[in-house]
């Protein structure tokens, strides 16, 4: 007696759901990679932000007979110029910090590439021994926006706009 199979194809129906799965899983691996790549810019730019930061922080405290001269909105928008004829050393400090956020601080084939987008730096006085110094930039992708208002209105969006800020206070020496 022979049995007759009805069952024909079955193995090829298991292979193209085999072949859907796997295309799904290698898709959600792609957009995975597209997002840690996301990440990882924004990660830099905040790094690089906050070394900016770190910087002119360093420079106002050692120049702090002369704080006052710090105080300054929308640094890096321009090119300055010349650096090394600035009258005082808190112009200079600033001449050079703007550089350092237009992107001078690595350059290739005469290309500015160390930048933070669209970067912007503020010096604001909140007392005579107290500056808060902010430095913004476009992000990526939207979060929330920040509470400094330097920058503010400047980007595409506010919810692209990122902020790192620190507060530079200057002891008062007896004398």
């Amino acid at each position: 007696m022979t049995t007759h199979s009805t069952q024909r194809g079955a193995a090829m129906m298991e292979v193209l759901i085999t072949m859907m799965i796997i295309a799904f899983g290698l898709l959600g691996f792609v957009g995975l990679q597209g997002q840690t790549t996301l990440a990882q810019i924004e990660a830099y730019q905040r790094t690089q932000a906050l070394i900016l930061l770190n910087d002119m922080a360093a420079r106002m405290v050692l120049n702090r007979t002369n704080i006052a001269a710090y105080a300054a909105n929308n640094i890096g928008i321009t090119d300055p110029g010349a650096c090394g004829t600035a009258a005082t050393l808190a112009t200079k400090d600033i001449c050079e910090w703007s550089l350092l956020i237009q992107g001078s601080s690595e350059v290739k084939d005469g290309a500015k590439l160390g930048a933070v987008t669209g970067a912007r730096g503020c010096i604001v006085a909140i007392s005579a021994t107290q500056y808060v110094v902010s430095l913004v930039w476009q992000g990526v992708q939207p979060s929330g926006a920040p509470a400094t208002t330097c920058g503010a209105n400047a980007y595409a969006a506010e919810n692209t706009r990122r902020a790192v800020t620190t507060v530079v206070n200057i002891a008062t020496l007896g004398t």
